[in-house]
C-alpha cells in the first residue's frame, strides 16, 4: 500500500472543501477499506509541519534554533507524540464510548476524512509558529495567532464530523468540543505550547 500523489492531491483538496463545510467533497475522498489505511499512511505527512512547531517550542525554551534543530530528543519526541495524539485522540474516544459505531460505514467515512483533515490542521497551526520561531512576533501576538488558527481548525473538525454523520446527527458540535478538550489535555500532559 502506498500513497500516490494524486491520492494526496484529490484527499487534501477535499479536507479544504470540507473547511468550507461542503459536505459534498466526502465522496472525493478514497471511502474504501483501503482508503482507511491509506489515510493512517497519510499521517506521515504531518512530519513538515512539526518542524516550525519544534523551532516555536525551543524558542519558548531558551534554546537556540542555528546551532541545530535535533538536539534535543525529549522536546522532538513529545512534539511528534502530540501531533499524532491530536489527530487519533477524538477517534480512540469514539471508540471507547461508543464501540459498536465501528460497525457504522459513517464512522469509517469520518475516520478518513478526520486523519485528512488531521494533515490540513497540522499545516494551519504551522503557521503561527513559523510566525513566532522566525522572531516575527512576540509569545502574546503568537498565542494570540494560534488562538486565531485553533478556530478554523475547530471549524474544520465540526465540518467533518457534521459531512460524515449528518447535520440530523447532532453529533458535530459535540465531537468539535472533545476534539478541543483533547488537544488542550494533550498540550498540557507534553508541556507544550500549542504551537
Amino acid at each position: 500500500m502506498r500513497l500516490a500523489a494524486d491520492d494526496v492531491t484529490r484527499s487534501l483538496a477535499a479536507s479544504w472543501r470540507l473547511l468550507r463545510a461542503d459536505a459534498k467533497a466526502l465522496p472525493d475522498l478514497d471511502l474504501s477499506r483501503d482508503g482507511f489505511w491509506r489515510s493512517y499512511l497519510a499521517l506521515v505527512l504531518v512530519v513538515p509541519s512539526m518542524i516550525p512547531a519544534l523551532a516555536a517550542e525551543r524558542t519558548l525554551a531558551g534554546l537556540s534554533n542555528s546551532g541545530g534543530l535535533f538536539d534535543a530528543p525529549g522536546l522532538i519526541a513529545a512534539i511528534v507524540t502530540a501531533e499524532i495524539l491530536a489527530i487519533l485522540a477524538v477517534p480512540a474516544l469514539l471508540v471507547g464510548l461508543v464501540p459498536n459505531l465501528t460497525h457504522n460505514p459513517r464512522f469509517t467515512g469520518f475516520i478518513i476524512a478526520w486523519n485528512w483533515a488531521g494533515i490540513l490542521s497540522a499545516a494551519l497551526m504551522a503557521v503561527p509558529a513559523t510566525v513566532f520561531a522566525l522572531g516575527w512576533s512576540n509569545p502574546g501576538i503568537a498565542g494570540f495567532q494560534s488562538l486565531a488558527f485553533a478556530a478554523i481548525v475547530l471549524r474544520l473538525r465540526y465540518c467533518v464530523a457534521r459531512a460524515a454523520f449528518g447535520p440530523e446527527s447532532g453529533v458535530a458540535g459535540a465531537i468539535a468540543c472533545a476534539s478541543l478538550v483533547a488537544d488542550y489535555a494533550v498540550l498540557k500532559t507534553f508541556g507544550l505550547a500549542g504551537f
